[in-house]
């Protein structure tokens, strides 16, 4: 069985847990500046296992075919190659996500998140891919503390809940008409909920985010249920403004934690997840436009050997904000 805890990758708002933390919330991409606003936002992940625990050391980011469209020929090629617990086996997953985020009231906003889901597979000969749309999530944010621009230290604190719904297909079907595993369908095919809390502090030029978020799973129609996690989030981050442009350099650690993926009530075997993931992220603000970046690598992973490895995960995001809200 392929590395079934790789559809962590695919649940936690659209349909994975091994997102970065706040997918969860939506309350917070990258460093998010005091400023409430709506926003629509574009973002992309990418989350790659390769080498096997015991037998290839080292993980690449991006193994063969991981991330770019196989050609013709290619296949063939690496059938030729590939041999047992091979290097160049791997699970990756891709994330293409337009968010919208409305502040209904000045301290209430609504987000949504539709994501378009890229998965790949490649063991031994067997190479699998699909793409189609995921589940659709919806939440609510309350902005419980607002900062306020004259205090020397500034707070902001969020706290919400939302909804994931089965809109993604779930029972994608491979050549043969065998449906494929279920780490590498675009849905769960659940519907799901979820809680977070988001709070932020910071000084002039110097700040700390932490989000706690907890997330409740259902079952699909295959008796399959993704048990229930936690995905906490830290980060530490420095203001440098040059003209009208704000960076926010940081340092990113991320946990993530559940029992994994049970069929019919009983737990399959090597499908936890306990990881945390550790890297920098580099947030750029001019005007009404951000970009926000995180590369992060996996710290430390439980993960039984002859098992494929996270290798760890990029994300990017595009924002645009409009309709500025006084502050409170």
């Amino acid at each position: 069985m392929k590395t079934i805890k790789a559809c962590i990758v695919l649940s936690c708002l659209m349909i994975s847990f091994k997102a970065i933390a706040c997918d969860i919330c939506g309350s917070y991409m990258g460093i998010t500046p005091y400023d409430n606003k709506s926003s629509i936002s574009f973002l992309h992940r990418y989350r790659v296992f390769n080498g096997y625990r015991n037998y290839q050391q080292q993980s690449q980011f991006f193994p063969k075919s991981a991330y770019r469209t196989m050609h013709g020929g290619e296949e063939d090629s690496m059938q030729v190659i590939n041999r047992n617990y091979s290097k160049k086996d791997f699970e990756s997953f891709k994330i293409f996500e337009l968010r919208l985020k409305y502040f209904v009231l000045k301290r209430l906003e609504l987000n949504a998140f539709l994501p378009l889901i890229n998965n790949k597979s490649k063991s031994n000969d067997e190479y699998n891919h699909y793409t189609g749309f995921g589940d659709i999530s919806f939440n609510a944010g309350f902005h419980a503390i607002t900062p306020k621009s004259d205090k020397k230290i500034r707070h902001k604190l969020i706290v919400g809940a939302g909804i994931k719904l089965p809109t993604g297909n779930f029972y994608a079907h491979d050549n043969n008409s065998d449906r494929l595993p279920f780490e590498m369908q675009p849905g769960t095919g659940s519907t799901d909920g979820f809680a977070y809390i988001n709070y932020v502090c910071m000084t002039k030029k110097l700040g700390a985010s932490i989000s706690l978020n907890y997330k409740a799973n259902g079952k699909n129609r295959y008796q399959e249920k993704l048990s229930n996690s936690h995905n906490d989030f830290v980060s530490v981050f420095y203001r440098l403004q040059y003209k009208a442009v704000s960076f926010y350099p940081s340092v990113q650690a991320n946990y993530e934690f559940t029992e994994g993926l049970k069929v019919k009530n009983k737990l399959i075997e090597n499908s936890q997840v306990n990881a945390l993931l550790v890297g920098p992220g580099l947030d750029i603000y001019y005007k009404s436009f951000s970009l926000n970046t995180s590369w992060q690598f996996t710290a430390f992973e439980e993960v039984r050997d002859g098992y494929l490895k996270s290798a760890g995960r990029i994300s990017v995001g595009l924002n645009y904000s409009f309709s500025k809200k006084e502050k409170v």
